[in-house]
């Protein structure tokens, strides 16, 4: 962050009062298309909603369109090549680990996972799509591993990366992504996610997690960390003393 940005706190605080576009999900432009309006995915909106700051709730929702772009791209079927409502559940509910709803000992994206599957249990989803929910969201940040898993763990995975760093971006239909940029708004998304990761870690180092994307993220904003690097790593003992 630069001297003029805003402070970690003062961004919390902003992203409490911005306008949180849950409703347009009833008015979604054309090029969007629907989303699964079932129970467990019209109650994973509204849990979000509850839990996240609007800069983090418009990343997850704008995933799934995304993701479901992609999918389309690929040549892949809802209801015969992967189910829509496990891949709302996993985009909507993979940052939860980022909130005091999903907090917990584990990286984020760990936590995060358990606390999905478990909303999903809550709401009735089988425990095959609980499993898949925990799969996409404990990898979401794992590139060259998570595109090899089931169809939602990748989609979930190609959805979230264009979102957040534009991965594989040009598989997107760019209708889609205008429409749902302008209908979910960017709110300085990756700058604020990555300060949050930095914050947990501070706040309970057990949540880093060696030669990971969490370790990515805090070596670049806290270089002079205590955790070991690769360099200390390799020198340790080949036998443990």
């Amino acid at each position: 962050m630069t001297a003029t940005s805003e402070s970690r706190e003062e961004r919390r605080m902003h992203g409490v009062t911005e306008t949180v576009n849950v409703l347009l999900l009833d008015t979604l432009p054309d090029e969007i298309g629907e989303w699964p309006r079932t129970p467990a995915a019209e109650a994973a909106v509204a849990f979000a909603a509850e839990h996240s700051p609007a800069y983090l709730l418009n990343h997850c929702i704008r995933s799934f369109f995304y993701a479901r772009s992609i999918a389309a791209a690929k040549d892949l079927v809802a209801g015969t090549d992967y189910d829509e409502e496990t891949l709302f559940l996993a985009t909507v509910l993979h940052d939860i680990g980022l909130t005091g709803e999903g907090q917990g000992p584990n990286r984020f994206e760990v936590d995060g996972a358990f606390r999905a599957a478990r909303f999903a249990r809550d709401h009735g989803l089988s425990d095959a799509a609980a499993e898949l929910i925990w799969d996409a969201v404990a990898l979401h940040t794992s590139s060259g591993i998570a595109v090899h898993k089931q169809p939602v763990v990748a989609l979930a995975h190609l959805g979230i990366g264009a979102d957040v760093f534009g991965f594989g971006v040009e598989e997107l239909d760019r209708a889609v992504l205008d429409a749902a940029h302008s209908a979910f708004p960017w709110l300085d998304l990756r700058e604020r996610i990555l300060e949050e990761v930095v914050h947990q870690i501070d706040q309970q180092p057990s949540k880093w997690s060696p030669m990971s994307f969490v370790d990515d993220v805090y070596r670049k904003f806290r270089p002079d960390n205590a955790f070991p690097g690769l360099d200390e790593m390799c020198a340790a003992p080949t036998v443990p003393h």
